[in-house]
């Protein structure tokens, strides 16, 4: 049985002329990264007016988390200042994983996939199309795989070290090793204000859902589902299925589970590079995981750059955030963990 706990309280009244990159956030973050632009490690610039930029710096790139946090008819004017502020200090510049942006002839957008997009009040006829979603959750529930929403206090217990111990496992089984910026596993800044859902089997941690919010939207955005290797078929579903009750209770009326890289179409460059890159990330795999749920619609996600940037060094920007500065370090580790499990599961 899935408990609700109470709907939060709505958030504080916008302040006027945002003073910290968190109030930034919480008036202008309309992409589905903008939470993100608090995570630790990221780097804030401010225009001085109110307008703020979270950003990665790579060495060689200012990487922006999204579009600029100030009011849309600002977007261009504040996008243009980031960029300068970057190259005056030796930088190239990028908006990554941005949903709207204004047209502005000074900036190209290149499209880097499509993501998800579920309304949680329509989560029950979701159900009432999908029988293999409906058996998957029978089967986590005949197997006693319980889901609940858990509270940020639980945090600091043994709840708190079960996460971590589920997370560590986890990156460990990934290909290649952990990644960073937008991809970072990070599940415990700003615990108050995230949504934790908890599958447990008798005392024993199994799975794991948390969301962040998306501010400008009312939406959340499903940024980490983790499973432990021996959790009971139907685990994923059940947290999803947890997750989305208990924010149609609330009232939400958009979900995602965030960017599925390289779906969508695509340019002739980045369609070959999606067919190459597939031995060291499966692209496919994540995109037929997440239609398995049934999203009502697919959108676009660009990044953003200034005119004459090419799109080969735009995209190595990025790599290069995601992999600490090492892109063909990571994929070939990331190729060499693929080929190893190949080898293991022909020979089993």
């Amino acid at each position: 049985m899935i408990r609700f706990p109470e709907v939060p309280a709505p958030p504080p009244p916008r302040a006027a002329a945002p003073s910290t990159l968190a109030e930034a956030v919480f008036c202008f973050g309309r992409d589905t990264v903008a939470f993100q632009s608090l995570a630790p490690g990221m780097r804030a610039w401010s225009d001085g007016a109110g307008a703020w930029v979270a950003f990665a710096d790579t060495g060689r790139a200012w990487l922006a988390v999204g579009s600029p946090l100030c009011a849309p008819e600002d977007t261009g004017r504040v996008a243009r200042a980031f960029v300068q502020a970057a190259r005056a200090a030796g930088r190239r510049a990028g908006f990554c994983a941005v949903e709207a942006f204004p047209h502005d002839t000074f900036f190209e957008r290149l499209p880097l996939g499509r993501q998800p997009i579920w309304d949680p009040l329509q989560w029950d006829r979701v159900l009432a199309g999908r029988r293999s979603l409906r058996e998957q959750i029978r089967r986590a529930r005949a197997k006693g795989v319980r889901a609940r929403v858990a509270s940020a206090q639980e945090l600091g217990g043994e709840l708190g070290a079960s996460i971590a111990a589920l997370a560590a496992g986890w990156l460990a089984g990934r290909r290649g090793g952990p990644l960073g910026f937008l991809l970072a596993v990070d599940l415990f800044y700003r615990p108050s204000e995230r949504l934790y859902v908890v599958a447990e089997r008798g005392d024993r941690l199994v799975g794991l859902l948390a969301a962040v919010p998306v501010p400008g939207r009312g939406g959340w955005f499903f940024e980490d589902i983790l499973r432990a290797d021996d959790a009971p078929n139907g685990t994923v579903e059940l947290l999803v299925d947890a997750a989305m009750r208990w924010l149609a209770v609330a009232g939400c009326r958009r979900v995602t589970m965030g960017l599925v890289p390289f779906a969508g179409p695509l340019p002739h460059p980045l369609r070959i590079l999606r067919r190459l890159g597939h031995n060291v990330y499966d692209f496919e795999g994540l995109r037929v995981f997440r239609a398995r749920f049934a999203p009502e619609a697919w959108e676009p996600v660009w990044f953003v750059h200034p005119r004459g940037t090419s799109e080969i060094v735009s995209l190595w920007d990025v790599a290069s955030a995601l992999t600490g500065g090492r892109p063909l370090r990571f994929a070939l580790r990331a190729w060499t963990d693929g080929k190893r499990r190949r080898r293991r599961a022909s020979a089993g």
